[in-house]
């Protein structure tokens, strides 16, 4: 018998063995056009490859869209934290607010200036940009783009 929970990290597999065999069967991907993609967690690109899996590598990155209080979706940058022993704490979850150049800093700050996961670094943001303009409202748009007329018109006068 195991000695401490801890012990099941020395027994698990590696993420190569565990490639091989989730690779061209997982229920989590989806083929189009002759390409898999994958809605797994923790992948930022959605692409069945080993490089982005968020199933098989020890350390993986995600951006994600909870739906909070009152119906408010949020989003937030998830990490894994290498606790497998502890199911609760596998995953480290960050809020993410709406400055887009503070959260993009703070993306890079957990993953490449960490030296977590540096090659996921332009993923991640790429996928939190493409989440925040598809959370924006299309009043909100139009609040935006009235906004930027009302100053090309004012600078115009001036």
């Amino acid at each position: 018998f195991l000695s401490d929970a801890r012990d099941l990290d020395k027994m698990q597999a590696s993420g190569e063995l565990q490639w091989m065999l989730v690779r061209n069967h997982n229920a989590f991907q989806i083929k189009k056009d002759h390409i898999l993609f994958s809605c797994e967690p923790n992948n930022p690109t959605n692409l069945s490859t080993y490089q982005y899996s968020g199933l098989v590598n020890d350390k993986a990155v995600g951006v994600n869209v909870v739906e909070g209080k009152e119906g408010k979706k949020k989003i937030y940058l998830t990490k894994k934290c290498g606790k497998y022993y502890k199911p609760t704490k596998t995953f480290a979850k960050y809020g993410l607010n709406s400055n887009n150049k503070r959260n993009t800093k703070a993306i890079e700050k957990a993953t490449s200036l960490s030296f977590y996961r540096g090659d996921l670094t332009k993923a991640t943001i790429a996928r939190y940009l493409k989440l925040k303009k598809g959370l924006q409202s299309k009043a909100d748009i139009k609040d935006i783009v009235a906004k930027l007329n009302k100053d090309k018109t004012e600078e115009k006068e001036e």
